[in-house]
């Protein structure tokens, strides 16, 4: 098979995500790897599977598998990074996850864009939700955005979920020098969690 020679990799973003009850679950997809082989990491300690720690994996079509470790009953001193380490026949790879504490902020869906007023203002639009109260700040081409009567942050209670709320960044008349990397962190007491896309005119 030709897949065996290329190294594994991941596919999109490691991701962590947690219960109201306080389990934390952290997930990667990864392409060319032998799930079987994975393993799970905090700091350089390997875990074993227990009642605190369940690993399982999937397969997602297309060569993909996703990789998971459920944390049951998240606690402070779990908190740390986490790795997992996968192996195809010839190669080896790992993603890590940054696992604050309890409950960081999640998200709905994909950050996207909107268009109002015809094409004179552009939205992006995150929507997060946290039992705690959370803030947001915005990043362009990984530096703080600075808002300018343009380009302005917006925060409104989410209409469809009620922990939940709709960040957006507004640009009014865009222009070619707002073409960037816009990243939108998330956070509250106990974490914090990110999105960013790539805004570009035709």
């Amino acid at each position: 098979d030709l897949w065996q020679m290329a190294p594994p990799a991941i596919y999109g973003e490691p991701k962590i995500t947690s219960t109201p009850e306080g389990h934390v679950t952290l997930e990667v997809v990864v392409t060319n790897a032998v799930p079987e082989k994975s393993t799970w990491w905090l700091g350089d300690k390997e875990l074993e599977a227990n009642e605190s720690f369940i690993f399982s994996h999937s397969d997602e079509g297309g060569g993909r598998k996703t990789l998971k470790c459920e944390i049951k009953d998240f606690d402070k001193p779990m908190a740390g990074e986490y790795k997992v380490k996968f192996f195809s026949a010839d190669g080896e790879n790992h993603a890590t996850f940054n696992v604050v504490a309890g409950n960081a902020p999640d998200f709905h869906d994909k950050p996207h864009i909107v268009q109002r007023d015809g094409g004179n203002i552009i939205v992006i639009k995150v929507r997060a939700k946290s039992h705690l109260e959370m803030k947001a700040d915005w990043f362009k081409d990984d530096k703080p955005l600075k808002f300018t009567d343009r380009v302005k942050a917006v925060v409104k209670k989410d209409d469809k979920d009620k922990d939940g709320f709709q960040f957006l960044l507004e640009i009014t008349g865009p222009q070619k020098e707002d073409e960037a990397k816009y990243k939108c962190v998330v956070k509250n007491s106990e974490g914090q969690n990110q999105q960013s896309l790539n805004l570009c005119f035709e």
